[in-house]
Order: C-alpha cells, then structure tokens, then sequence
C-alpha cells in the first residue's frame, strides 16, 4: 500500500483524485511516475544561503542555482532496496542551459515513526520526517519535521532554529489538465533558502522490473530512520 495512503488514513480520500492516483506509489501496483514541465521560478537566499546551497549540492541537495522556465522532471520509481524496505525514490532534475541540477531523494513510511521519512541525497546523509496535509481544494502540503545527519554512525539531530524547513504544496489544475507545485525552504536562523514553483505533466509507466535507472541508484543506504 502506498506510505500516503498509510500515513494519511481516511485525510488521503479528500485529495483530489488526479492527486491520490500520483502518489499511489507502491510495488503492489507496479507503476512508476514520471512529470515532465517547467520550473516558472527558481530562487535562493541570501549570500549564506548560496553557501549553504553549494555544500548540500554536493550530495544532490538542492542546489544555489537560480532561473525561469527552466525544464523540469520528477521521477518517482516504487521499488523494495538491498534492506528489505519498500522505498520510493523522489527524483527531480532541473535542466538549466549549460548544466543539470538535481534534487534526489528516497521515501519510506517509518512503521517505528508511524509517519514518512525522507533520505536526502544518493547518499542517504540527512533524513527529515514528513508530514502530510489536505487542502481545501484536495491539494496535497508536505512538511518538514525533525531532522537528522548520519556521521560516523552516529544519527545527530539538526537543532531546530538551524533546520532548513520545507514547505511544498502540490495541486491538479483542472482546467489545465496539469500538475503545479509550489517549494519554500527556510531556517530560523538563516531565513530563505531555496524554493521553485511550476508545473508538469503526468506519465505512469510499467516498473515491473522493480530497478531503479542507474542515474537515481542511491550510493550509500542508510539503516537508521
């Protein structure tokens, strides 16, 4: 069953229904989403907020890059990893003019949590809990909760006010027949960091192979949630 539906119990049927059918995300169903479109607007922060940005690029963190219209795709394969954990990955790559920028992720509903965790990364070194609501229009918002670094084994947790918090609403546009999304992230302590809005296009395709493209392979899994 997909880590939505669990996590959001009977809230999941109020979502629009072009909503609930994008993030069905589960193995039982042997489909994956792809959404192509484009980022309207991309910014970033201040001068330490770019900082910041270039070192979390390193691991397919986000990224200091600014633009409009920029391409824009999210992958989100459903698959079982070498731990036995049924994960969906969350993909997203930014096509600037001379560069590609991505954002990557991998999600699982945490039954010791009883909420979805989100992996940061290809290398799974940061990892926030998430949670989900239903707007009025059967929009879906995620939010971040506590988070946590993985160094030398240890889980560490990011102290609050120096958290960077993430804020995304995802709608369908009815008469658009589209997708649009809007991300904030921002710090208690280093305000505005990064966010896009925009929107995409909706394509479910057959992953009955179960194996993620090579591009989006995590490079190191983390055990811990």
């Amino acid at each position: 069953m997909s880590a939505y539906k669990i996590q959001m119990g009977s809230n999941y049927l109020q979502l629009h229904p072009q909503i609930q059918k994008r993030f069905d995300l589960s193995t039982d169903n042997h489909t994956a989403f792809i959404g192509r479109g484009v980022m309207e607007k991309i910014w970033n922060g201040n001068k330490l907020a770019v900082f910041i940005l270039k070192l979390l690029s390193k691991s397919n963190i986000l990224f200091p890059r600014v633009g409009e219209n920029i391409p824009y795709e999210i992958h989100n394969y459903p698959y079982i990893d070498s731990i036995g954990r049924e994960v969906h990955s969350m993909n997203r790559v930014f096509y600037f003019s001379n560069e590609e920028q991505r954002f990557d992720g991998t999600a699982l509903y945490s039954t010791q949590k009883k909420r979805i965790v989100e992996y940061l990364g290809l290398d799974h070194r940061m990892v926030f809990e998430m949670g989900l609501g239903v707007e009025e229009n059967g929009a879906i918002r995620f939010t971040s909760g506590r988070q946590f670094i993985f160094i030398l084994g240890l889980q560490i947790p990011v102290p609050w006010f120096a958290r960077g918090d993430i804020e995304l609403l995802e709608w369908y546009d009815d008469e658009k027949q589209r997708f649009g999304l809007d991300l904030h992230v921002k710090s208690k302590l280093f305000g505005p960091l990064f966010g896009f809005n925009g929107w995409f296009d909706a394509e479910y395709v057959d992953f009955t192979s179960g194996i993620l493209p090579e591009k989006f392979r995590p490079i190191r899994l983390e055990s811990n949630e």
